[in-house]
C-alpha cells in the first residue's frame, strides 16, 4: 500500500468529503500545535510512518476532528497552515512556519537534555555548583570556552554521559575570544563539535594570524 493509500484509508472516514484525497486534504489545517514525545515511538496518524518522536496537530475546519502527524505529511500532502491572525497561509509560507516550528521543539529538546545532564553531574560531582551554570545558561543560552571546558572535564571525570553537541559556545565578547584562542589544541578540540560555522571560521583565520 503506498503512502497515498494509507493517507486516503486514514482521513477519508474523518472528512466531510469521503472520496476524493485532494479534495479531503483542503479541508485539513495546521494551525500550529506539535509536541515532543522525548522519544521516536508513536507513528503518524495520516501516513502510518512510524517512530514519530514530533507530533504536528491538523484539524479538520468542517468536523473538527484532530490527527498527529509529522511535519513532513504537512508539506507532503500539502496541508494549509494558518497564520497568527488565522489567515490560510500559501505552501512557501506554511513550509515556513512547520520549519520554525520544527527548530523550536529541537531547541528545547536540545535545552532540557542539558538540563537534565547538568542535575545529574551535580548530584554525581557534589563540589559542583549546578545553580551558577543553570542561571548562565538561561541568561544567556551558551557558554564561554572556560565554563564548557570545564564541564565536559567533570562529565568526564564523573563519568555523565554527554553529547557536546547540545552545548553552545559563545564567543561574543572579546575576553571570550581571548579564552578560546589561548586554550591548548587538544582543548579546542573538544570544543569543537559545540561551536558554529562562523566560530570555526573565526578560529581558523585566528589561527592564520598568528603563523
Amino acid at each position: 500500500m503506498s503512502w497515498a493509500q494509507r493517507a486516503a484509508r486514514n482521513l477519508l472516514p474523518l472528512s466531510r468529503e469521503q472520496s476524493d484525497l485532494a479534495v479531503a486534504l483542503r479541508e485539513w489545517r495546521y494551525e500550529g500545535g506539535f509536541h515532543d514525545l522525548e522519544a521516536p515511538n508513536e507513528d503518524c496518524e495520516l501516513c502510518d510512518h512510524p517512530d514519530i518522536r514530533y507530533q504536528f496537530e491538523i484539524r479538520n475546519r468542517f468536523t473538527d476532528t484532530r490527527l498527529q502527524i509529522g511535519s513532513e505529511c504537512i508539506n507532503r500532502f500539502g496541508i494549509s497552515a494558518t497564520s497568527d491572525d488565522g489567515e490560510d497561509l500559501d505552501a512557501a509560507g506554511t513550509r515556513k512556519k512547520v520549519s520554525r516550528d520544527r527548530r523550536a521543539l529541537i531547541e528545547e529538546a536540545r535545552k532540557k537534555r542539558l538540563i537534565t545532564a547538568l542535575v545529574a553531574l551535580s548530584q554525581a560531582d557534589p563540589e559542583f555548583r549546578i545553580l551558577s551554570f543553570i542561571d548562565y545558561l538561561q541568561d544567556r543560552g551558551a557558554f564561554t570556552p572556560k565554563q564548557l571546558v570545564t564541564l565536559l572535564w567533570r562529565f568526564e571525570k564523573v563519568r555523565v554521559p554527554v553529547d557536546v553537541r547540545d552545548f553552545t559556545l559563545t564567543i561574543r565578547r572579546d575576553r571570550e575570544k581571548v579564552q578560546l584562542l589561548e586554550m591548548a589544541d587538544w582543548q579546542i578540540g573538544r570544543l569543537m563539535p559545540a561551536m558554529s560555522p562562523s566560530q570555526r571560521q573565526f578560529l581558523a583565520e585566528a589561527k592564520k594570524l598568528k603563523e
